[in-house]
């Protein structure tokens, strides 16, 4: 298994993946190290030699019942990314929520280069069977690796300054913390890190307020130099 994969895996165990999985992620806060433990070596094939949870959190930071809304979509909402890749270049891309009924959802995702290249489509369906979907389309990179990715995640505390965990293997380590708050557009969003090997690999700013990422930055795990960079230009909500 690649260091990438491994990676992948054990974010998933160890905080359940994205937000909505409250069943993984209430399974890890209750059974702490010693099942987390397990069921990592389990799927990675890796020994867990530690691992570090969040404590708990203060109380005025922000919980993921009342406030958070990472990947809670509402009907005419709309995002615009200012995005860079090292493959394609410059450009934009734009998530357009038409409607949603129950747990469905309306979805127009376009992406245009600066090269010319352009691509768009509308999906209905879950959530993951719209994501499901754009993966085989040129928004993969900035739907699966961008926005849906396996290291934009928060626990049933939400998300706050201090907020922290980590994994230690025979393979290396991946710790993920939040460090500070910035600003996109005047939304004050967390500002958050994952390392591998004390390497930055990846970084977003996630607000309780937005249910995409403000900003998501993936950095070339050897080079440390930037591959996936995403911006938030432009948000409307009615």
């Amino acid at each position: 298994m690649n260091r990438r994969a491994y990676v992948a895996t054990v974010a998933a165990v160890a905080v359940g993946g994205c937000v909505g999985t409250d069943q993984v992620e209430d399974r890890v806060r209750d059974e702490v190290s010693e099942r987390l433990g397990d069921e990592a070596e389990e799927l990675s094939g890796i020994d867990v030699e530690e691992t570090t949870l969040p404590d708990e959190p203060p109380e005025d930071a922000p919980t993921a019942d009342e406030e958070w809304r990472l990947y809670e979509f509402e009907a005419d909402e709309h995002y615009e990314y200012r995005v860079h890749s090292r493959e394609d270049g410059p450009g934009s891309f734009h998530w357009t929520v038409s409607e949603v009924d129950g747990d469905r959802l309306t979805v127009e995702a376009s992406l245009a280069f600066e090269d010319g290249e352009e691509f768009s489509r509308t999906v209905t369906g879950t959530d993951e069977e719209v994501f499901s979907e754009l993966v085989a389309t040129p928004a993969a990179v900035f739907v699966a690796a961008g926005l849906h990715s396996p290291y934009v995640t928060t626990h049933e505390g939400g998300v706050y300054e201090g907020y922290e965990w980590s994994v230690v293997t025979s393979e290396g380590s991946l710790r993920f913390a939040v460090d500070g708050t910035d600003r996109y557009l005047g939304i004050e969003c967390y500002r958050t890190v994952t390392e591998v090997d004390g390497e930055v690999v990846h970084e977003s700013c996630l607000s309780p307020d937005l249910a995409f990422p403000a900003a998501v930055v993936y950095r070339d795990e050897e080079t440390g130099e930037v591959a996936l960079e995403m911006e938030l230009i432009e948000y409307e909500r009615n």
